[in-house]
């Protein structure tokens, strides 16, 4: 089956037999839950909502903002919320828990998670990392350290907790930690810390990691769909021209620099604008990379079966397109 044909199937998934999120008459309101604080990594909803294209399609979107920690897959299946930002691993963990949410617009093609190491003297590669001298610091709960582990066998390096402790990387030259590209290494740059990050995507652990779930029935299709198009737009405006948002995100968080959001968007880039979504659009996902996640977290012993794409995603926008 032609992959355009695939993703038309998908559709039905989240667009049959809906209901509203918002007021039975008048303007539909939408709430949108992040997973973190208002950074480059939601640049296009920000956008759109600075141009006013979710006014302009007729809807009340309210972006709720949050600190980490918070369950966002739960809420979007106890419909607390009507879209959140959830990872992949996420949506089939929670299914086989009996919740049901599904993937709807993606936001980095490419994963943006790697281990981030001192330039002078960096590994060639993440194997080669792994199999190094020196500590390396990780969250070891996460199913890509089963993944790592299962493919180069274990670390020859101690493992620490992570909790984001730049100051300990910056004063250790042999340390290795796990990062976000937008995150760890743009802080690094700007404290002048030559860093080179090892890509977890290059290593064969590619799972969409930041994407937009809902519960199937909770908005009408097109109140759906105009919501993702603007989103959609919200994002091509934000690539071409990030510098213009990103003083609106950063009154949103001032912890985070402007000039760290600009280097951050900067770093982006190559991670959403990649031939799938040239050809395809922004936010769209492939079936086969659903696939494959959930077979590799099966055989991991994070799932205890496998979920077919079908049940797990779905792109709105295709039907549009």
């Amino acid at each position: 089956m032609a992959i355009r044909a695939i993703l038309l199937s998908l559709v039905s998934v989240v667009l049959a037999a809906c209901g509203d999120s918002g007021a039975a008459s008048g303007t539909p309101r939408i709430t949108v839950q992040l997973n973190w604080v208002p950074e480059p990594e939601f640049g296009g909803l920000y956008a759109a909502e600075q141009d006013g294209l979710f006014r302009d399609a007729g809807l009340d979107v309210r972006i709720v903002r949050s600190t980490g920690g918070t369950a966002v897959p739960q809420m979007v299946a106890q419909e607390v919320c009507d879209v959140g930002f959830v990872s992949g691993d996420q949506i089939l963990t929670l299914r086989e828990q009996g919740g049901e949410i599904v993937a709807v617009f993606n936001v980095f093609d490419a994963s943006p998670y790697g281990f981030m190491v001192h330039a002078q003297d960096a590994p060639a590669s993440l194997e080669a990392m792994w199999k190094g001298a020196g500590r390396v610091a990780c969250e070891t709960g996460l199913p890509v350290i089963r993944f790592i582990e299962a493919t180069f066998g274990p670390s020859t390096r101690q493992m620490v907790p992570w909790g984001g402790n730049l100051a300990a990387f910056q004063a250790d030259p042999t340390m290795a930690a796990q990062c976000f590209i937008t995150a760890e290494p743009v802080q690094m740059d700007l404290a002048k810390v030559p860093v080179k990050v090892l890509s977890l995507a290059e290593a064969g652990y590619d799972p969409y990691t930041v994407v937009m779930a809902v519960k199937p029935g909770r908005m009408r299709p097109e109140v759906l769909r105009s919501f993702l198009a603007a989103n959609q737009e919200g994002w091509k405006r934000y690539l071409a021209d990030p510098a213009r948002y990103n003083p609106g995100i950063a009154k949103l968080n001032p912890a985070m620099s402007l000039e760290a959001m600009n280097l951050a968007a900067e770093r982006m880039k190559p991670l959403l604008l990649t031939p799938w979504t040239r050809e395809h659009g922004l936010g769209s996902m492939d079936p086969a990379r659903w696939k494959v996640m959930s077979d590799t977290l099966q055989r991991l012993g994070v799932l205890k079966r496998a979920h077919e794409p079908s049940q797990v995603m779905s792109w709105p926008l295709a039907a549009a397109r």
